[in-house]
């Protein structure tokens, strides 16, 4: 079946669903640009809920800029993927390695978040539970995105091995 005839049927093309992704992709990061932005400028402006805990910002403003580094990053990846469903070359080791990329980048930030709860558990007097359940709870969206995307990277890598066996078969 040809592009125009799924048009006429009224079935998405794999050009209409990449461009469906790159505009939440881009939604995302805009998203993204304001959490990080606001999120940076609150705690500048009100550092009391930290310095009443006996933490400077600084520590505090530099997890939030390499947990921005690390998501934009993974961005980045999945506008590569969303280019490749695009050229109708979904399961493609580049997808894959995208994947496996994304995986690792938020099983990465996982650990440095696990890292600052440690750091902040044991450099501060008294650790307010408010603040060490937010860090679990981040530490716990990053691992399972991660596994997550792992999960997808071995799925396209499947899909890409039969592919490429029925490619041979026939």
């Amino acid at each position: 079946m040809d592009r125009e005839e799924k048009k006429r049927r009224g079935e998405t093309t794999q050009a209409g669903i990449a461009l469906r992704l790159k505009l939440l992709t881009i939604g995302a990061a805009i998203i993204g640009a304001l959490f990080f932005s606001i999120s940076g400028v609150s705690i500048i402006r009100d550092g009391s809920l930290f310095e009443n805990n006996g933490i400077s910002d600084i520590p505090v403003l530099m997890l939030l800029g390499i947990t921005a580094v690390f998501c934009y990053a993974a961005l980045w990846q999945f506008w590569k993927v969303c280019c490749a469903i695009g050229n109708d070359n979904s399961f493609s080791m580049e997808n894959y390695v995208a994947f496996r990329i994304m995986s690792w980048l938020f099983a990465i930030l996982g650990i440095i978040w696990l890292l600052s709860i440690a750091i902040y558990f044991f450099s501060t007097e008294s650790a307010d539970n408010m603040i060490l359940f937010k860090m679990f709870e981040y530490t716990f969206v990053w691992f399972a995105v991660g596994g997550l995307t792992g999960a997808l990277a071995r799925l396209v890598d499947k899909a890409r091995r039969i592919r490429e066996e029925n490619d041979l078969t026939i």
